[in-house]
């Protein structure tokens, strides 16, 4: 079994007894998109909602790093009929008034609009509220386990 790390901005791939992780999500929205027959997993650890223009680390943002994900995924051979998705993160972590959404309900909005739009269904989501998580997904299984110390640990 082998840990896999995916950073804030990062994307990974793992398969089989693998395990991808996620730490310290915030307002980021980590996404794990996976194949449903077979066992092999994406995870991206998105930052901000969409990519400016002139911006290429592609995989810090929400729309072009879904893509990505999905792109490689395919290239691995999965069907993107076989894909599902799980959605963690997009918290609100300051009390700051604003006048439109937080960047965190900002990712989750687009993450949902790019699966959406590409018909990949969220089978289990964490998202939203006040408090950060960790996210643990069990590629053989297809179980996420999010922990935080808001809420404990929660299997999805």
């Amino acid at each position: 079994m082998a840990y896999i790390n995916v950073e804030m901005g990062k994307l990974k791939i793992g398969k089989y007894n693998d395990v991808l992780t996620a730490y310290g999500i915030g307002s980021c929205v980590v996404v794990v998109c996976y194949d449903r027959i077979n066992p092999i997993a994406g995870m991206l650890h998105g930052i901000l909602p969409e990519k400016p223009a002139k911006k290429v680390d592609e995989n810090r943002y929400m729309n072009s790093g879904i893509e990505n994900l999905i792109k490689t995924l395919l290239e691995q051979g999965v069907s993107i009929k076989n894909i599902d998705a799980k959605i963690f993160g997009g918290a609100k972590m300051f009390d700051i008034k604003t006048s439109g959404d937080t960047i965190g309900e900002r990712n989750i909005k687009i993450t949902r609009e790019i699966l959406a739009k590409k018909q990949i269904k969220i089978v289990g989501e964490d998202v939203g509220l006040n408090y950060g998580r960790n996210v643990e997904f069990f590629v053989e299984t297809k179980q996420a386990v999010v922990k935080s110390f808001a809420s404990g640990i929660k299997y999805i």
